[in-house]
Order: C-alpha cells, then structure tokens, then sequence
C-alpha cells in the first residue's frame, strides 16, 4: 500500500502541472491497463471528507483510487468535475463534445465513455446528416458550422497547443464571447489533465461505469482533520531527477541570453484577450479567501475575472492537493520545466 500511495502522489504531482501534451503511444500502451487496484465505494467514501450537502452515490473509479492517499483533493476534483459536466457555461450538449474529442485524441476510452453518457443525458440527436463544408445557408448550418470550428480548436489545443494562431482565438472569441472563450479553454485543460490522470492510473470503465455527474458538495475541513498515510517512495524524489549529464543538444541551445530575447519577443506581442483590472476581479472572490495584496499574474486574471466559479474549483484543487502530497519542491519545478519545454509555452 505504501508503494501504491508513492505512485499516485508521484503521478498527481506530475498531472497537475501538465496542462497540454501527451505521446499518443502513452495512451495507446496504457489504454485498458488496471495499474492500482481499486477500492469499492464504502472504503473510498470512509477517507473522503463529510457530505455537506446531498447524499453518497457511486464513484468513479478514479475518485476510488486517488480517495486513500489524497481524500481532500479527491473531493475537491469530484465538484470541479461536476462543474464542468452538469454546469459549464458552454451548455451541457459542448461541453460533452469538447469532452469527447479531447478524449479522442488521447486515445482515452475511458474518458470518451463519459462524454458519450454526457451527450445522451443531454439529449443530443447526432443521427441528423451533417452539411458538407461550405454548405452553410441557414442558422442551423451555421450554427454547425461554429460547432465544428470549435472542436477543431479543441483538438488543435490538445495536439499542438503552440500551433494555435491569434486569428483562430479571435474567431473563437467574436463565436463565443470572452467569457465562454475562457471556459472553453478551461474545459479543455479540464479535460487534457483528466485524461492523463485516467491513462496514467490504468483506469477502465468496466466497474458499473460510466456514472453521472457528483451531485452535493463536501464540507470544508481543516487540513489536520483527515490524516494522510505517509509515503514511501524507493528514494528521494529529487535524487531521481539529478542526471549525470545533460547532453540534450536542443535544450542545451538555449541558454540564459536565449530565453530572454524569447522573453522579450513574447512581451512585444499583443494579448488575444482583455486581462481584468484586480478591481473587477477581487469581487469574484469571497472576503474569507481574499488575498492581503494585489494579484498581478494574468492567468489568474482572465481566469478570475471571466470564469470565477470554474477558476475556483481548480485553484482550490491544486492549494489542497499542495497540502497534502507535501511534494518535494525539486520535483515539482523539474515536471513544469519538463511540460513547459515540451509543449513550447513560452511562460
């Protein structure tokens, strides 16, 4: 057990720093694999933090799996979940499609399952033939037409995230508006980390799955309120990541100088989107969470200040998850550079 407590804490701590890239043969390899056992609801249910509102239901199996080491950020995820599924601001009948192409693109069953379970709660008629490109003539074509143009967005952002141009993000944002564009661009993270938490777990949809949205909230307790197993891992997260040599030669060219003349070409660029002033967006935020002094960071703008609710849920997963993983900080830093470099994001 403490060796599968290592694991999972290890692969969050990874996943909640990747926002956008997986090798497809990851996928492929670990699609159908069960690679932690997985407890059933009465244990899970026993770790997880007390119902404030509504009633026990059956869990997903990732919710059973993550529940023992990690029960106040299982919680936590399972509202967010919820947010995205039953109450995105896109509609249930996108958010499902979003959800399904991005799990179509990662090769994940498992998380394709749950948006086709979405999609015929939803009501969706997909029998209708679909109008040839360029055929738009009336509302509803066009209305196809938007539709179409935003799940290509969203496969685009999951394959090749530094491909997507300013001309396609206005487009999105003249269809949606800011605000559904921000959602759609959470969503799509959203549902990118889920589906590497799913393939990286081994989780398959064979255990009375796929199962509706969590309905109810947890009640908010004290980090010392539910105690976390300790973790016993083969050796010092930071011993592993130490390489003897680096003799990558293209991360090898680029050095200090490199970055910044990258820093500075990416500041001489125009934003694709309106950053809300700090007073506009404090507002979103309870008076019990506020921060003492200004934020200037402009993600946590644009998130705050056009989608509070869902930039909540997910800062809220990630504070807790800090709490109680207590990962080791080289670690963590060594995962986002990895990412970052990776999908090419210049932050």
């Amino acid at each position: 057990m403490a060796t599968q407590r290592g694991y999972v804490s290890i692969v969050m701590g990874g996943l909640a720093l990747i926002s956008l890239h997986m090798p497809a043969t990851i996928a492929a390899d670990s699609e159908g694999l069960r690679s932690v056992p997985v407890p059933d609801d009465n244990e899970a249910w026993a770790r997880l933090p007390p119902l404030e509102r509504g009633e026990r239901q059956p869990l997903p199996v990732w919710a059973r799996i993550l529940a023992d080491s990690l029960p106040r950020t299982t919680a936590a995820m399972l509202e967010l979940d919820a947010l995205h599924r039953a109450h995105s601001p896109l509609g249930t009948a996108l958010s499902a499609k979003v959800r399904r192409t991005v799990a179509e693109a990662n090769r994940c069953a498992y998380g394709t399952s749950f948006a086709e379970a979405d999609l015929q709660g939803a009501a969706v008629d997909e029998s209708a033939p679909t109008p040839p490109r360029g055929a738009s003539t009336g509302p509803r074509e066009k209305e196809r037409d938007q539709e179409r143009f935003v799940l290509t967005f969203a496969r685009r952002l999951t394959l090749a995230a530094d491909t997507i141009t300013d001309e396609e993000v206005a487009r999105l944002s003249d269809m949606l508006g800011e605000r559904k564009l921000v959602a759609l661009v959470l969503l799509v993270a959203h549902a990118n980390f889920q589906d590497r938490l799913l393939l990286a777990l081994g989780t398959v949809s064979d255990l009375g799955e796929p199962l509706p949205p969590f309905v109810g909230r947890f009640a908010k307790v004290d980090k010392e309120a539910i105690a976390v197993p300790e973790r016993t891992l083969p050796e010092p997260a930071s011993a592993m990541l130490v390489p003897n040599r680096i003799d990558d030669p293209e991360w090898r060219s680029l050095d200090f100088a490199a970055l910044q003349r990258t820093l500075d070409k990416q500041r001489q660029r125009a934003g694709r989107i309106a950053v809300p002033a700090w007073e506009d967006v404090i507002r979103t935020i309870p008076e019990d969470q506020r921060p003492k002094h200004p934020v200037r960071i402009l993600w946590t703008l644009v998130c705050r200040g056009y989608q509070p609710e869902l930039a909540a849920g997910w800062s809220a997963c990630t504070r807790i998850f800090a709490e109680e993983s207590k990962q080791d900080r080289v670690f963590e830093e060594s995962v986002f550079w990895i990412v970052t470099r990776t999908i090419h994001c210049f932050y």
